[in-house]
């Protein structure tokens, strides 16, 4: 593999790391401020917190950041797909070009979607820069690797 391609193999998967990065990051605020709000309309709206309100802007607020969430739900697990296919690719590669992108090389039998999506679902160290969110993602992919390999996961 040329110097060339290997930037671009390591290109696609900085950026796919990069939007799992952002996405997961916004979900998880969206989340927090939705229990947070949740707890507001439970203490100064209880009829609104037990749907017996009939419309009310703090009702429709409820239910802007539910739907919210549940785009940046479906936001996220689509860049999380992407990430599957950046990593699926690198992992056809031979094992020495695996560790020059990556820093590790795991078999593609290792590397199945389910068990992909379990490592991503524990991945909470979301970086905001596209160079910080490959770094993190690499070391938590590293950790699961050595995990997988050792029978651990």
């Amino acid at each position: 593999m040329s110097d060339d391609e290997r930037k671009a193999v390591r290109g696609r998967l900085k950026a796919a790391a990069g939007k799992y990065s952002d996405y997961g990051r916004y979900f998880h605020q969206l989340m927090r401020l939705e229990e947070e709000y949740d707890e507001t309309l439970e203490l100064y709206n209880f009829d609104i917190w037990m749907g017996e309100s009939g419309g009310t802007i703090r009702e429709q607020a409820a239910e802007m950041l539910r739907i919210t969430g549940e785009l940046f739900s479906d936001m996220k697990d689509n860049a999380g797909q992407e990430l599957y296919y950046a990593m699926k690719e690198i992992m056809c590669l031979e094992e020495e070009e695996q560790i020059r992108i990556c820093g590790a090389a795991v078999r593609e039998e290792q590397f199945p979607e389910d068990k992909f999506g379990d490592m991503l679902a524990e991945w909470e160290d979301f970086c905001y820069t596209q160079d910080g969110a490959l770094e993190s993602f690499l070391e938590h992919w590293k950790t699961w690797a050595a995990a997988s390999e050792a029978g651990e996961e």
